[in-house]
């Protein structure tokens, strides 16, 4: 599966595995592995998870893992 627009430190997931943009050259990157996708992942019920793992998951996708529970909630469904 090709996915457009990603950007170095984006994460993926492809048939269950999650995988980390480490270049983009035009359209083509390259990617490395980072690990299974776990269901909460998958299932996004972020309310249910402790603020340090939010922050991690924030973190593990390149997006600002600073502020208030809804706000990494709302970070990582946007």
């Amino acid at each position: 599966m090709i996915t457009k627009g990603l950007k170095v430190g984006d994460t993926f997931t492809d048939e269950g595995l999650t995988y980390r943009v480490t270049k983009v050259v035009g359209e083509n990157y390259e990617s490395e592995w980072v690990g299974e996708t776990s269901p909460v992942t998958l299932d996004k019920d972020y309310n249910d998870l402790p603020y340090a793992e939010l922050k991690k998951l924030c973190a593990e996708k390149g997006l600002n893992a600073k502020g208030t529970k809804p706000e990494l909630i709302a970070r990582l469904e946007g």
